[in-house]
């Protein structure tokens, strides 16, 4: 990769800890405003959270899939967690772009929403990308470490994904799904912390349980089951690290009113048990 020498302002979430913002619902990882030189290159990467570029002005390409989009002013490129994507500016005509990354479980569903707006899926147009500008540059300005700059880039996250949402019409009934696994999904997703059964989960969308578990895994690649039970295993382990509730409260929470069964489960989902799981959070923290 070249070297270049370029006006690039970014900022980073370093409030949430890596391993929350993987088992957060939805949550910021990053922004910045770039304007690139001549040519200038990104990739081929993979990177763990998603991410959408505006173009405020000028030209570039984007190759992901070993297909390569031509992006202008006024245009937007989405690349989707663990994509390998390539990037570059245009010689004559270098863009500025802005950018903010994302992730989490429900991250996911926005992003399916914003890219069935469009065929050529990765690339849209926008009405005006220096509104995305204006919400990133407000970001890079209050950036900092404190509790309340968390809760106000958060916000301004939301706000930019809503309006684009709203801007590219994925509101509309049609470009949202529907389909029975993602129901399912949705319900597992709301009562994980009640004692449900795969059993509950098929009655809510009205299929045998068999028939769910086929076409669950045909859409997420993993039984509905697995799903519940690492679902489970993450709200558990977001409990266990970031408060103090006993592990009995922590077990209930999670969908066990056995507190001994769910030791059992979270041993065999994380390896070790409950308790030691939080003790090596509290040794961790007594080391630095």
């Amino acid at each position: 990769m070249k070297c270049y020498n370029t006006i690039m302002r970014e900022y980073t979430d370093k409030i949430t800890d890596k391993s929350k913002k993987s088992i957060s619902d939805f949550v910021f990882y990053n922004c910045g405003i770039e304007q690139c030189k001549s040519g200038q290159l990104y990739g081929p990467k993979r990177r763990e959270y998603h991410f959408i570029h505006f173009v405020v002005k000028g030209e570039g390409n984007l190759k992901i899939r070993d297909t390569i989009y031509h992006i202008h002013q006024n245009q937007l490129f989405v690349v989707p967690a663990n994509e390998i994507s390539t990037y570059w500016a245009d010689d004559k005509n270098p863009w500025k772009y802005c950018w903010v990354g994302f992730l989490g479980i429900q991250s996911n569903q926005f992003l399916n929403s914003l890219m069935q707006c469009d065929k050529r899926r990765y690339v849209m147009d926008c009405q005006s990308t220096m509104f995305y500008e204006k919400q990133i540059e407000f970001i890079l300005n209050i950036s900092g470490k404190q509790l309340s700059t968390h809760l106000k880039v958060n916000g301004m996250m939301y706000h930019m994904i809503g309006r684009l949402l709203e801007e590219l019409g994925a509101n509309d009934p049609e470009d949202l799904d529907f389909s029975i696994p993602y129901q399912a999904q949705q319900y597992m997703e709301m009562y994980y912390h009640n004692n449900i059964q795969i059993a509950d989960v098929a009655a809510s969308v009205g299929v045998h349980a068999n028939y769910l578990s086929n076409i669950f895994q045909k859409q997420y690649h993993v039984t509905p089951k697995q799903y519940l039970s690492n679902l489970r295993a993450k709200k558990a382990c977001e409990l266990l690290l970031y408060t103090e509730y006993p592990i009995y409260i922590v077990a209930n929470s999670v969908g066990f009113t056995d507190p001994l069964a769910f030791s059992k489960f979270f041993r065999r989902m994380v390896g070790i048990s409950p308790y030691y799981y939080r003790i090596q959070k509290e040794e961790k923290s007594c080391k630095k």
